[in-house]
């Protein structure tokens, strides 16, 4: 028999409970592509929540991939990165994440994204993230558009490295942190200073990863990513 929803689970309310006890039962059970879900009626009962809140969350869940209804049941999908995505993107709403944890998550995705990118960026890989630093470095621009860069550099940095886990993961956490970034950007007095010497730090970054120099990209994008959460402390 399952197990009681966690409390932080509980918190929400009732559809938004409902999806993220589906999401944690196909978890918990480590439920893979082709496996069936229990029957709405059983997971609420065993959620403890009620059966029209159960079948609008596997209805939700169906709408995002994760689940496909078959021959009168639900089962999981082959498209794991929807339900990966989804629960970042939750836990980041939940939980008041420690600012030195969520460093260290970061600089370890980010180290491997760039060593894996001085190996496997190709040319239009390359080319795409010298538009974005171009980008960054105008003088005029706006903390809101650098932002959205910066999360553009960093998940295009790590989609050229080729693993589709660490650029979805480092996608959704760029999502879940985009508000903050804004606010810290917006609270510096000399923003356009600011802008020009992360701009550099970007280059430096890039020009590490076009020359293949694996672990001076790698230090690089660690000093970046400290500096930030630096700012952001200041």
């Amino acid at each position: 028999m399952d197990g009681p929803v966690p409390d932080n689970v509980r918190s929400l309310r009732p559809r938004r409970t409902a999806v993220a006890a589906v999401e944690h039962v196909i978890l918990r059970r480590r439920l893979g592509e082709g496996d069936p879900l229990p029957s709405a009626a059983h997971l609420a009962r065993t959620l403890e929540l009620g059966i029209h809140d159960v079948q609008h969350a596997l209805e939700v869940l169906e709408s995002m991939y994760v689940l496909r209804h078959d021959d009168g049941r639900y089962v999981v999908t082959g498209r794991s990165s929807a339900l990966v995505d989804r629960l970042v993107r939750l836990r980041m709403s939940l939980s008041g994440f420690d600012r030195g944890d969520l460093m260290a998550i970061r600089i370890d995705l980010e180290r491997g994204a760039a060593l894996r990118a001085a190996a496997e960026a190709t040319p239009a890989d390359l080319a795409s993230l010298h538009e974005v630093v171009a980008a960054m470095a105008e003088p005029d621009v706006s903390p809101e558009r650098f932002s959205e860069l910066d999360r553009e550099f960093h998940t295009g940095l790590a989609r050229a490295g080729r693993n589709e886990l660490a650029t979805l993961l480092l996608t959704s956490l760029g999502d879940a942190v985009q508000n903050e970034m804004r606010t810290a950007y917006g609270r510096m007095l000399r923003w356009p200073h600011t802008a020009a010497r992360l701009a550099e730090e970007h280059r430096r970054i890039l020009a590490a990863v076009e020359q293949g120099a694996a672990g001076a990209a790698s230090e690089a994008i660690t000093a970046h990513i400290g500096r930030f959460y630096d700012l952001q402390a200041g």
